[in-house]
């Protein structure tokens, strides 16, 4: 890794490349935003956004030779390499993890709430794109069965919410990938500590806990969907806390791989946990260290 570290460095060329290269596979489109990170970081905000505009006009020209448009790469670069290129230089500047992953909850917010401002149905609208997506995978047009009827009551009047929240995890992914590769070069071992030692603050997690709240009298709704992305927020912390314990108590890696799988099945336990980790500092009374706020 770091011999593929130090190639993404060694030059805009090369990064651009390496970020291009990424983006055309599925799989590991991720990587490029990671690159994109690693350069601000290491190299600044003006860097970044030459080698972003590089690899950036590189895809879309592809794309539109390949498939007769550009929209998908202008996606990838609004939705991925912009967030994170903007939080790799609030990293690079403040050098604090919690400020940064506080902005990154923000910018989730702020595509919620931009979302619901443009969207006056936004149920309808996914319902819309879930059957135009059945369409054209050639199942049934229209919602029926209790699959139907599950996607209907359940999943679609909270899909703005793990949309955004799908999004985050993109874009926090790629920074932490960056992260780590500048850590793996110059500061072995930073991202851990830096990790281990995260703390989004009690502020942070008593709105976090009012939202939760709101949302289980409001139903469907902005709420609850800013819920879920202050959650996410606030799972990130418990990974964080689970991490850190572990750490402290000299156990096995394999502790921690139930809290990764299990993740998305106890989402809302898991943002239960990193509030109460925020709220009453758990971490330092069990042992796992205490915060960098």
């Amino acid at each position: 890794m770091k011999a593929f570290a130090a190639f993404i460095l060694r030059g805009p060329f090369q990064a651009a490349t390496v970020m291009v290269a990424a983006a055309l596979l599925p799989l590991l489109s991720v990587l490029a935003a990671g690159a994109l990170a690693l350069v601000t970081l290491r190299d600044g905000l003006r860097q970044g956004v030459v080698v972003g505009a590089m690899a950036g006009a590189a895809l879309f020209a592809l794309m539109f030779a390949a498939l007769g448009t550009g929209e998908p790469a202008l996606r990838l670069i609004l939705e991925q390499w912009v967030p994170v290129l903007l939080l790799a230089e609030v990293l690079r500047r403040s050098v604090s993890l919690p400020l940064t992953l506080l902005l990154w909850m923000g910018l989730g917010a702020v595509a919620v709430i931009g979302f619901h401002l443009v969207v006056p149905d936004p149920a309808a609208y996914w319902r819309s794109v879930v059957e135009a997506f059945l369409a054209v995978a050639g199942g049934e047009a229209e919602l029926g069965g209790e699959a139907g009827v599950l996607l209907q009551d359940e999943l679609l009047p909270v899909m703005t919410g793990l949309w955004a929240v799908n999004l985050m995890l993109v874009v926090l992914a790629g920074l932490l990938i960056g992260r780590g590769l500048q850590a793996l070069l110059f500061n072995p071992g930073g991202l851990r500590a830096e990790f281990h030692a995260l703390d989004l603050g009690r502020e942070a997690a008593l709105v976090a806990l009012v939202l939760w709240l709101g949302g289980l009298f409001a139903g469907p709704s902005l709420i609850t969907d800013l819920a879920l992305v202050t959650g996410a927020a606030f799972v990130v912390q418990a990974i964080a806390f689970s991490h850190a314990i572990v750490a402290a108590r000299g156990l096995s890696g394999g502790w921690l791989v139930p809290v990764y799988v299990l993740a998305p099945l106890l989402f809302r336990p898991l943002a239960l946990v990193g509030i109460g980790d925020a709220l009453f500092q758990w971490r330092r009374r069990l042992g796992g260290g205490t915060s960098s706020q």
